[in-house]
């Protein structure tokens, strides 16, 4: 079966997903090298999205990197580009946590998987 979103409608058709996916949001609560963890369960050891929240020099960054897969998932389920995805995930991760997003980056392509890895100490 095919639908069909408009435009307008698709932020909030993506959001819906998003908040129906049940991620557990864990804060490492540290006072550098902060990060807060968009996971699918409490085990995981990779985020579907991290927010690179505080730097080690204690400067507000509020990066978010994505998980390439959740990218794909996206993409395909809604027939949209990488780029809109990134753009949909960003103004939802800025309503979810109630911050301002500075930058967002594929981890496959900016080569930064790296920052999906759950640091819990």
């Amino acid at each position: 079966m095919k639908y069909l979103i408009t435009e307008s409608k698709l932020y909030n058709t993506v959001s819906m997903y998003l908040d129906n996916q049940d991620f557990i949001v864990y804060d490492n609560k540290k006072k550098f090298d902060n990060y807060i963890y968009f996971l699918n369960n409490e085990s995981d050891l990779y985020a579907q999205i991290s927010v690179y929240h505080i730097n080690s020099f204690g400067f507000v960054r509020n990066w978010v990197y994505v998980n390439y897969d959740l990218i794909k998932e996206l993409s395909d389920f809604f027939s949209i580009d990488d780029l809109d995805c990134l753009e949909i995930i960003k103004v939802w991760v800025s309503d979810t946590l109630g911050i301002k997003v500075g930058k967002i980056e594929n981890t496959i392509n900016s080569g930064s998987s790296h920052r999906l890895i759950v640091k819990t100490e």
